[in-house]
């Protein structure tokens, strides 16, 4: 458990890729089920269940998806399980170490909704730059197009699970 942490903290620092990480489904499961949770639970902060819970699955399976399409074009299929492993593994590691935190702080008033919605956007913006180089580094590309892309990715996903759900 400890060396999954160290290597996921790794990649949060951008010093390992998700050639890293070892391919498993079973682990690829077990994160995908905690992230789901995590994630749901971040939700209900802003949402209804019904709205959360649709809200983390959309955003894992659009990530899987995301991910198989690059990975398809890019004739890099082989990786795909590496590479989805360190994406959720990532985002569950950053959703229990900074977003659950932050958003507990948020609800108990220390934080001010400008604060509060300031050091959220830091944050995404620091899950991104990860992000981009799980995929720079999955896909053979330099980190400005793996910012490209996952750019891309965060527009579409959030354009799509507004229309979705309203949210």
């Amino acid at each position: 458990m400890n060396a999954l942490f160290q290597l996921f903290f790794n990649i949060c620092r951008l010093k390992k890729g998700p050639d890293s990480v070892p391919s498993s489904v079973n682990l690829l499961l077990i994160l995908f089920i905690a992230n789901f949770i995590i994630e749901t639970g971040l939700g209900l902060s802003s949402y209804s269940f019904t709205q959360a819970a649709l809200l983390a699955i959309f955003a894992i399976l659009s990530l899987f998806l995301f991910t198989g399409l690059w990975l398809y074009l890019f004739r890099l299929t082989n990786r795909y399980l590496q590479t989805i492993t360190a994406l959720v593994g990532v985002s569950l590691l950053t959703n229990i170490i900074c977003f659950i935190p932050l958003t507990f702080l948020w609800k108990m008033g220390i934080f001010a909704n400008d604060s509060f919605a300031m050091l959220n956007l830091l944050l995404i913006f620091w899950v991104l730059t990860i992000y981009a180089n799980i995929f720079s580094k999955a896909l053979n590309l330099s980190l400005l197009l793996g910012i490209a892309l996952v750019i891309t990715y965060f527009i579409t996903f959030n354009t799509l699970a507004f229309n979705l759900t309203g949210a």
